[in-house]
């Protein structure tokens, strides 16, 4: 059994002639993401307010994101505006969190596919998984559907058939809310098994 990671799904998805061997000889460095993905949580938990002083306080002191005038200090920079992006997507939302910072494995015999749900909201229609997206590729429709599968079917499994409402995948770069309907998920489920087949042969 293999287990996938979330970002290498994801990767495998942009990229159709990734595997995890071909990955795998590309240097990865270290990512700024631990801290942008717990500022979500603490966002839907503590509030807005407490959520960008503790990412700033943690880019800020670390001998690493501190380093002024780095590459990496720009790289946490950019992930503050993401969030600020975040807060102001999110200002007129009143639905309330039902769970933060989710990780399931998905089932996919013989391998498996990690699934990061950065939170669950509970919406008049039902749950309301929704994903959040810091990187600089250009989020697309096929690429929404693609992400939002595995999340939705997690889910599913998880909450029971026809309780999931949908599946919200937003890209904070450049501002994109996108929405995925169960049906749309539901059909996207064969292309999330090939992509995971390929990525692990």
């Amino acid at each position: 059994m293999t287990r996938v990671t979330s970002g290498m799904f994801r990767k495998g998805v942009r990229e159709p002639t990734t595997t995890l061997v071909s990955a795998g000889a590309t240097f990865i460095p270290p990512t700024p993401m631990p801290t942008a993905t717990a500022a979500i949580v603490r966002h839907h938990r503590d509030g807005p307010a407490l959520a960008a002083a503790r990412m700033d306080r943690s880019y800020r002191d670390s001998a690493y994101w501190g380093q002024r005038g780095s590459p990496q200090a720009g790289w946490a920079n950019a992930m503050r505006a993401c969030y600020a992006t975040y807060t102001d997507l999110t200002r007129n939302d009143a639905r309330p969190p039902f769970a933060t910072g989710l990780n399931r494995d998905l089932s996919l015999p013989p391998d498996e596919l990690a699934v990061h749900i950065d939170v669950v909201l509970l919406d008049p229609a039902g749950y309301v998984p929704r994903l959040v997206l810091w990187d600089t590729n250009q989020l697309t429709r096929p690429l929404a559907v693609a992400y939002a599968a595995p999340a939705w079917k997690v889910m599913e499994d998880e909450l029971g058939d026809g309780r999931v409402a949908r599946v919200e995948v937003w890209s904070l770069r450049a501002p994109t809310q996108l929405t995925v309907s169960p049906f749309e998920a539901r059909a996207a489920m064969a292309d999330v098994e090939r992509i995971v087949r390929r990525l692990v042969q």
